[in-house]
């Protein structure tokens, strides 16, 4: 019986909780309401959670996938990711664009229906990471196709490294340019999944060590040397040092944490996926609410609640949505899943 490695679930935990706090952040920063906080400070925070988070993600789906990837390839593999994957992130465009769409006027930014219709060829918003690991897999299994099991993960890093110097003269269709940042933290999660440990180190020490030199390294990269990634979605080149280095302390934070004690972040980790897809509803709602109607105008009062709602908010809803008719918002009806065309008897896995 193989042994969960549970630092994964750990990586994506935090990760998920990053990620809602710079969505969180970026929308007060777009309503105006960080008017009193250096501008200097609100972009070094924003980068360095994008620079903390994606590259957790990306690579934690490549060690994921890289240590069945001798038995689970192919297209009833690629299948499933296409469920679980491409499915979320059509529906939830389409809920997300609906909602943008009617709260023009109250919500930062506009959205048209025009905007929807690009959605096959340019991702809107956050899904872009959807579409970006979606691509990832694929490209994986055309390596597979090509060169066989076990010389894919090799050439897919050093297709991952072509694409990142490739980055400055990609154009912006179909997601190539974060689509270029990003793939080589998954190319190298597929690359050493068999090289990692499955067990955690279990150490407060390390824990302690490795915390202060995450803050340490961003503090230094962002405040001092004035460093950032040019963008909001992934790590682009000028930083990939800094992705990389980034990475390494957050999987030691993540190994030194205890294997049990910490049910709730190893839950946030193995529910990231229904966290992701439906967060942006609570944290845009919170803020509204509380600008245009309770004229709230206190910082903490909507970090506080829009991490609160934005996370358990998001765990009640879809938890809600996967006891009713509602699920199929999160995975395919069967007549709609390639997995279930491909193989019946399979039983459907949403990633």
């Amino acid at each position: 019986m193989k042994t969960r490695n549970v630092a994964l679930d750990y990586a994506k935990g935090i990760g998920i909780l990053i990620v809602v706090f710079a969505h969180l952040l970026r929308g007060l920063q777009g309503s105006g309401l960080l008017k009193g906080v250096d501008e200097h400070v609100i972009q070094a925070i924003s980068s360095a959670c994008t620079i903390i988070s994606m590259p957790a993600f990306f690579m934690a789906s490549g060690l994921l996938y890289g240590a069945n990837i001798k038995k689970r390839h192919g297209m009833n593999e690629l299948a499933g990711k296409f469920d679980g994957i491409f499915y979320p992130y059509l529906i939830w465009s389409l809920i997300i664009g609906t909602f943008e769409i009617l709260g023009n006027g109250v919500r930062n930014g506009s959205t048209s229906p025009y905007d929807l219709m690009h959605l096959l060829w340019s991702p809107k918003g956050i899904f872009w990471f959807l579409y970006a690991l979606l691509m990832a897999f694929i490209s994986v299994e055309i390596l597979i196709k090509l060169l066989g099991v076990a010389r894919a993960p090799i050439a897919l890093v050093a297709f991952s490294i072509g694409l990142l110097l490739a980055y400055p003269y990609l154009p912006a269709i179909f997601c190539l340019r974060e689509f270029s940042m990003s793939l080589v933290y998954f190319a190298l999660g597929v690359f050493l999944a068999d090289r990692f440990p499955k067990t955690q180190v279990g150490s407060w020490g390390t824990l302690v060590v490795a915390t202060c030199a995450l803050f340490a390294l961003e503090y230094f990269a962002h405040m001092v040397m004035g460093v950032s990634t040019g963008s909001t979605r992934s790590i682009t080149p000028n930083v990939f040092w800094l992705g990389i280095s980034s990475l390494a302390l957050m999987l030691a934070i993540c190994y030194s944490l205890p294997s049990s004690g910490l049910d709730w972040l190893l839950n946030l980790g193995s529910r990231s996926m229904d966290i992701y897809l439906v967060h942006i509803l609570f944290v845009a709602t919170v803020r509204i609410v509380l600008d245009k109607f309770l004229n709230v105008q206190s910082v903490p009062v909507y970090l506080a609640l829009g991490m609160f709602f934005g996370v358990f908010g998001s765990l009640a809803l879809t938890s809600f949505m996967k006891k009713t008719r509602l699920k199929y918002l999160l995975q395919p009806p069967e007549f709609l899943s390639l997995k279930a065309r491909l193989s019946p008897k399979v039983a459907l896995q949403v990633l």
